[in-house]
């Protein structure tokens, strides 16, 4: 095949996010490009690794592969900027017709990529992965279904698109890289809209390395997901709020009635005040609480919406490119 049948292809970039995993880019890389190999005379397929400042050989290995290979490209970060981040800063410079999302542990099977391209030549825009089942305790699945339900009631809907694999076509892309950066990066891409396609499969347990999305991450995403891109919870806190000071109210017409026309008889009301007070301070802390997460995103929106700043890009971009970041395109 020619250089010049070559750059008319369409070009699937691979993106694969890693943080310490030494022991999975090497065999992420052959599992994934075993699967692709077929589908070369139809596309010209490009891996981006964006490594989010490991601490371990993993930029190491993936420069190896970058050597080996010159379809494979390295962005490393200054800093660990969040796996989300991390992500969405490598889908904005994935420079392809589409980018497809797959995390190194290969928990999603390489395969489903197929699946994925066929989706898309089909005219899906968005296509992603719908777990049926997968290896992890069941108080984690107990909580996860919980958190579904509540995100159903506050978003009147339920978010179809899972974090995991995504296969996202170039004008999801570009309209993502005119919006500002939300955590919960799989609610931002069901708001952009586009026609999406589920593919169902079954997750794989990891079996190299171990997974470094802990318990509090899980939170803090789940957290970032009820949240993001709705104020109901800011409005039923509103609500809440309105109920208590109604019960109050009718609570203090009870007492005068009873205590002054009915002459009934009451203690001193010491009982009575304490578990008003501490109903009421409960009450005036928890809603505290939901405003004080809105007013704490509104303070850290200008930090949290940059992208996450590149240290190094291997191989190194040409020299005209030097001093600027990496853009769409660049290679």
């Amino acid at each position: 095949m020619s250089f010049k049948e070559t750059l008319v292809l369409p070009t699937i970039t691979i993106l694969c996010p890693v943080y310490n995993e030494s022991e999975n880019v090497e065999n992420f890389y052959t599992e994934i490009s075993r699967v692709v190999n077929p589908l070369r005379a139809r596309y010209n397929f490009k891996f981006l690794f964006v490594d989010n400042c490991s601490t371990d050989d993993t930029s190491g290995k993936v420069k190896k592969i970058c050597d080996s290979d010159e379809s494979v490209r390295l962005i490393m970060y200054s800093k660990n900027f969040g796996v989300m981040k991390s992500i969405y800063t490598g889908i904005l410079n994935s420079s392809a017709d589409a980018c497809a999302v797959f995390d190194c542990d290969l928990q999603d099977p390489p395969e489903l990529l197929l699946n994925f391209i066929s989706c898309w030549e089909s005219g899906a825009k968005v296509v992603y992965g719908v777990r049926r089942s997968r290896s992890e305790s069941y108080l984690l699945s107990f909580f996860r279904k919980i958190y579904r339900y509540i995100e159903t009631f506050l978003k009147g809907g339920e978010v179809k698109i899972e974090s995991g694999a995504w296969f996202l076509d170039k004008r999801v892309v570009h309209e993502l890289s005119k919006c500002k950066f939300e955590s919960y990066l799989a609610g931002l891409i069901s708001r952009v809209g586009f026609r999406s396609i589920g593919v169902p499969y079954d997750r794989r347990p990891r079996t190299r390395g171990t997974s470094k999305f802990g318990y509090m991450k899980y939170i803090a995403y789940a957290t970032d997901g009820l949240i993001s891109g709705t104020l109901v919870p800011l409005r039923l806190s509103i609500l809440i709020g309105i109920i208590f000071s109604l019960l109050s109210f009718f609570s203090i017409i009870y007492f005068i009635i009873a205590k002054f026309f009915l002459a009934a008889p009451f203690a001193s009301g010491i009982a009575a005040a304490i578990i008003i007070v501490l109903a009421g301070f409960g009450l005036n802390f928890m809603l505290l609480g939901i405003i004080g997460e809105y007013v704490g995103r509104i303070y850290l929106d200008r930090e949290s919406s940059n992208l996450a700043i590149i240290d190094e890009v291997y191989p190194p971009l040409p020299a005209t490119f030097e001093s600027l970041s990496i853009k769409p395109g660049d290679y």
